[in-house]
């Protein structure tokens, strides 16, 4: 069988067009299309067809060791199964521009036919084109691109091979339906396999890393300062923030800081958590004296494994709405809960001018021997000592702005040198976590004692939810400085970096974006659910039960008022073989403990009772009788006298070879 017209030369473009090679695509496909008005043909005999089999294999085989020498990797596999289509070319344009439309399948494999050259078997003649046409999609499969556009286009080419084979019986309309249901289907099973592999290859960066992380460790966090490679971030909605007015949502949210710097590594040292208990209402917790000026968000997001570090704005010193089983907070204003692993939302009290963190420590202005000569050649390249804190500020902010660039590239380190001095001296290029780490140990070379801070940056506001949504990779660092006798954030990562990230994204983000939206909606229903009085709307219950009992009732009625009596009583008509003998043979069997299930046929009986009992030669003779009382039973011609006097007489000689045994 063909495959339909022009199917071979769209799957030929599409498979040009994902992996690159549309130079090679579009004269193969015009080739194969063109053999519709084009009327010659080949005569080709079995040594020709041979011939170019050989010939594609050998093709295969000189690509694959040069891409073995080429690649020295694995990855050759996948190269190879690209350029598949190209190599095996030869083959299919010699089948679609030969007489005959169809191959002898022993030719076009010289194992094969070497094998059967000696034996007699029948010819197998097959139509290379739908075979060439699976290829093709296998190959594109093998470029696994990052999008949509390889399932859209796999469906639609499936959906019209189908399409053209579906049977005449079904209505188009029909089929379409049920075909875009199940592409639809399929399309969500793809994304949530492409999620899958996402969420894993994810899972295996944070694990090495760290900085993505939902939830960091309060007590220590290692920076990717110094790792190889490219640092990915989740782009996950891990949480959400709602607030009256937009314009005092808190940039940054705060979820642990930290005061000692070590070989890439940040320390909360001496933390010593304290546990808070909450108000008479039980979801209230006080973290601080209360302010009377305040400005007041709502946060959502899913606590996992049961325990959690909260996400704070500078100056938080009450959470509402938190029924949790225990909370914690420490000297650096990191607060841990715990509870069962759920869907958590409170409301936050915060006032940005007062600090709840505890007051500088000698800590707070210490250099790491290893560090010192960097940041000292910085500070005095800026000549920062002896001026005023702000406008240190100011200058450490336009140096990193107009010095530096944002990345997520990492580029090792130097063996001479720290990350954070190879960073400073020499790349000037990096991520947040170099900008904080730099900033918090600059501004302590100049007496400012400065701690450094990670979390989340809020800034993208989604119509849909009405309210900000929160990825992974709006994890966050920066610097917290003691000024006027409060703890204030202070970032000096380019302002751009925020944008750099999001151009990161999949476009088809808004597609897992609504999926997650829905999925939170859900959430907070059910968890609502409690908290609904029933019985306010059990009048509601009542409505759909009165409807589906006047439904019945009408039927009843309708029942009763078209019954007639017939004129003439209808006798019951004695089916055909039920009046058989072979019925006290099952009751034997059955007495002997051989019962036969309620769906089991009689032959399907017999073959179970053979293979339980292989050496009983009354089931070996039951064979015979079986298939006569079939014909009796359900054949509509029945058999005639003689044969059932036969049946009988079988039956008879088995019944008494029965009870002569059970004797």
């Amino acid at each position: 069988m063909k495959t339909p017209p022009l199917l071979l030369g769209v799957t030929l473009i599409f498979w040009g067009w994902q992996t690159g090679l549309l130079i090679f695509a579009l004269p193969m496909a015009l080739i194969i299309e063109g053999s519709r008005w084009i009327q010659w043909r080949w005569d080709l005999s079995s040594k020709d067809i041979k011939n170019i089999a050989y010939f594609c294999l050998i093709l295969i085989i000189l690509v694959t060791f040069i891409l073995i020498i080429i690649n020295r990797s694995i990855e050759f596999i996948y190269t190879l199964l690209q350029w598949l289509p190209i190599l095996l070319f030869p083959l299919i344009i010699a089948q679609i521009y030969a007489i005959s439309d169809r191959f002898n399948i022993r030719y076009l494999f010289l194992f094969l036919n070497s094998f059967l050259s000696s034996q007699k078997q029948e010819s197998f003649y097959l139509n290379l084109t739908y075979p060439y046409f699976i290829l093709c999609i296998i190959s594109t499969s093998a470029v696994n691109i990052q999008d949509i556009s390889f399932y859209v286009g796999m469906f639609l080419l499936v959906a019209i091979t189908l399409f053209s084979g579906r049977s005449k019986r079904f209505s188009p309309l029909i089929w379409t339906g049920l075909i875009i249901i199940s592409g639809s289907l399929g399309m969500v099973g793809f994304m949530g396999l492409h999620r899958l592999h996402l969420t894993f290859e994810q899972a295996v960066i944070e694990k090495l890393s760290g900085l993505s992380s939902q939830d960091a460790d309060p007590f220590q966090r290692r920076t990717a300062m110094g790792d190889i490679g490219v640092l990915k971030r989740s782009n996950h909605i891990f949480f959400r923030v709602a607030t009256e007015d937009k314009k005092t949502t808190p940039i940054l949210l705060r979820q642990s800081s930290y005061n000692k710097y070590n070989l890439s590594s940040w320390l909360a040292a001496d933390s010593q958590f304290q546990p808070i208990q909450p108000a008479q209402n039980s979801t209230t917790w006080l973290l601080a004296k209360p302010d009377f000026n305040y400005s007041k968000i709502t946060i959502s997001g899913q606590l996992k494994d049961g325990k959690g570090l909260l996400k704070l704005p500078n100056g938080a010193f009450q959470i509402d709405q938190l029924p949790v089983l225990s909370l914690e907070k420490n000297q650096y204003s990191t607060v841990k809960i715990e509870s069962k692993p759920d869907l958590i939302s409170y409301q936050v009290l915060f006032n940005s001018s007062i600090s709840i963190d505890s007051s500088p420590t000698p800590a707070d202005l210490q250099i790491p021997k290893s560090e010192k000569p960097a940041i000292a050649q910085i500070a005095q390249e800026l000549n920062l000592k002896g001026k005023p804190p702000q406008e240190i500020l100011k200058q450490v902010q336009d140096f990193f702005n107009n010095n530096f660039d944002y990345s997520l590239k990492l580029l090792g380190q130097d063996q001479k040198t720290t990350p954070l001095s190879t960073f400073l001296l020499k790349n000037r290029s990096g991520h947040c976590e170099y900008f904080a780490t730099a900033t918090t140990l600059l501004l302590r070379e100049v007496g400012i004692p400065a701690r450094y801070a990670i979390g989340f940056s809020v800034s993208e506001f989604s119509p849909l939810e009405n309210q900000f949504i929160v990825r992974g990779r709006d994890s966050h660092a920066w610097t917290l400085v003691y000024l006027d006798g409060v703890w204030q954030n202070f970032d000096t990562t380019p302002a751009g970096w925020s944008a750099f990230e999001d151009a990161t994204a999949s476009k088809w983000e808004f597609i897992t974006d609504i999926g997650s939206f829905l999925w939170f909606q859900l959430t907070l229903f059910l968890k609502s659910i409690p908290t609904i009085n029933l019985l306010k709307y059990s009048g509601l219950f009542i409505i759909p039960i009165l409807l589906i009992v006047g439904f019945q009732a009408k039927k009843r009625v309708h029942r009763f008022k078209s019954k007639k009596i017939p004129s003439t009583p209808i006798l019951p008509v004695q089916k055909l073989g039920t009046d058989s003998e072979f019925y006290k043979i099952e009751k034997s069997l059955n007495n002997l403990g051989f019962f036969r299930y309620p769906s089991e046929s009689l032959k399907s009986w017999m073959k179970r009772l053979k293979w339980e009992l292989p050496q009983n030669l009354l089931i070996d003779d039951l064979s015979s009788i079986v298939e006569l009382h079939y014909r009796y039973r359900f054949d509509p011609q029945s058999i005639n006298q003689a044969e059932k006097q036969k049946l009988k007489e079988m039956i008879e000689s088995w019944l008494n070879l029965y009870q002569k045994l059970d004797q």
